[in-house]
């Protein structure tokens, strides 16, 4: 084998390892479109990507090479990094599908409720937004969302949270009276839904908040 066909059999292996690696990592900012976040992760897979394809690319051409002139072991030691970095590579992209799924999952009113109570927390790379689509979510039992409720700095999981009609009331009476750079957006959402709106529709000094209001999933 010329040195010619090694370097071509080597590029094209780094391109197709690398490349699996880019096109997969790469598309995960689709699922969240508004995250700032999208744009980093984007570069990093860049990045990851391309060192990938040249240590892949240098592993398999060494490898070739050795064997070409019957260094077995030197050449068994580059083939089994090359296999370390494509098993590497295909472990991380088993890990995004796990985390495609939860996205997916945690969005979907027809998830199934104890799946969303276990997806509560789970790191996807793209901050709390695991946490806000569940807050969303109106299949979410309602002590999870008794549990997102006042996490430190989620304050995009306490708008989902009041724009959820499943939310209960007295946190819905809660989130109404936050007075502070937020408080605006909290109140659209709230305004959106028809829980809150019911309730701040009683009467003034009427203590008693509909029955059942923000518990009707199980």
């Amino acid at each position: 084998m010329t040195h010619a066909i090694r370097m071509i059999l080597a590029l094209l292996v780094g391109l197709l390892i690398g490349g699996s690696r880019y096109l997969y990592e790469s598309s995960m900012p689709a699922l969240v479109p508004y995250d700032a976040q999208g744009g980093i992760w984007v570069v990093f897979s860049l990045v990851a990507s391309g060192a990938t394809a040249i240590v892949a690319s240098l592993l398999c051409f060494l490898a070739l090479r050795y064997f070409g002139k019957h260094m077995r072991m030197r050449g068994s030691l580059a083939l089994l990094g090359l296999i370390l970095i494509g098993g590497c590579t295909a472990n991380s992209m088993v890990q995004l599908k796990d985390v495609r799924l939860a996205l997916v999952d945690a969005a979907d009113p027809a998830t199934d409720p104890e799946r969303l109570r276990a997806l509560v927390g789970y790191e996807t790379g793209f901050g709390y937004e695991i946490d806000n689509r569940i807050a969303s979510n109106p299949n979410t039992p309602v002590d999870v969302l008794r549990s997102l409720h006042g996490k430190p700095h989620q304050v995009g999981t306490e708008m989902c949270l009041a724009d959820n009609p499943n939310t209960p009331d007295d946190i819905l009476l809660e989130l109404a009276e936050r007075n502070d750079d937020w408080a605006e957006y909290i109140q659209k959402s709230l305004a959106r839904n028809p829980s809150y709106i019911k309730i701040s529709a009683q009467p003034a000094g009427d203590g008693n908040l509909p029955q059942g209001a923000g518990s009707s999933t199980p």
